[in-house]
């Protein structure tokens, strides 16, 4: 089985994402987004590291904070010509799905991922959630959402706690679920 998309099962009560808000300088990304990147002092100062704590990851490269301005064409993540550090995307591609990311405000419908032969809805249990996508070979795409606001999140992950988090996240959203059509 081949997981496109998934929820994943951590806590996330108890914690204002909205004060996120105001810790980033906005910039214009691309014409969806706009972002920023989250740096360890906004982290710390947010008490953010009890959520990235709950994540398999051994080392954060990229975590960006990001507000939709359009709809979203169809895409995947991480691709070659991006910039990685040394055997990120070896490691990337080695443990997809891979693309840890959260939505903290939006609709929990707005994504839609292509399973090989159609283009699904891709459900959320609630917002604020987390979720993980393929991020490499994952086509997705996001409907009009205003305001729409993630957190973006790639770098290397411990591989044995990773393949729990996705199993337990598994057993329970496999209703959620989106996986490979061949």
């Amino acid at each position: 089985m081949s997981i496109l998309f998934l929820p994943i099962d951590i806590d996330l009560s108890n914690f204002d994402f909205t004060q996120l808000d105001n810790s980033t300088e906005l910039k214009a990304f691309n014409p969806y987004w706009d972002s920023s990147l989250i740096t360890e002092n906004t982290i710390i100062k947010n008490g953010f590291n009890r959520i990235l704590g709950q994540l398999p990851f051994t080392k954060i490269t990229t975590l960006s904070y990001k507000i939709q301005k359009s709809v979203v064409g169809e895409h995947v993540d991480v691709y070659p010509a991006m910039t990685f550090e040394e055997d990120e995307l070896d490691h990337i591609i080695a443990n997809e799905p891979s693309g840890y990311r959260f939505v903290i405000k939006g609709a929990t419908d707005s994504i839609e991922v292509f399973n090989g032969k159609e283009w699904v809805t891709a459900h959320l249990p609630t917002v604020p959630c987390c979720y993980v996508l393929n991020a490499t070979s994952g086509k997705h795409r996001v409907k009009a959402d205003a305001d729409r606001r993630i957190i973006y999140v790639r770098g290397f992950l411990n591989e044995s706690k990773h393949k729990a988090l996705i199993e337990k996240s598994y057993n329970k959203y496999k209703d959620y679920a989106i996986t490979r059509v061949l």
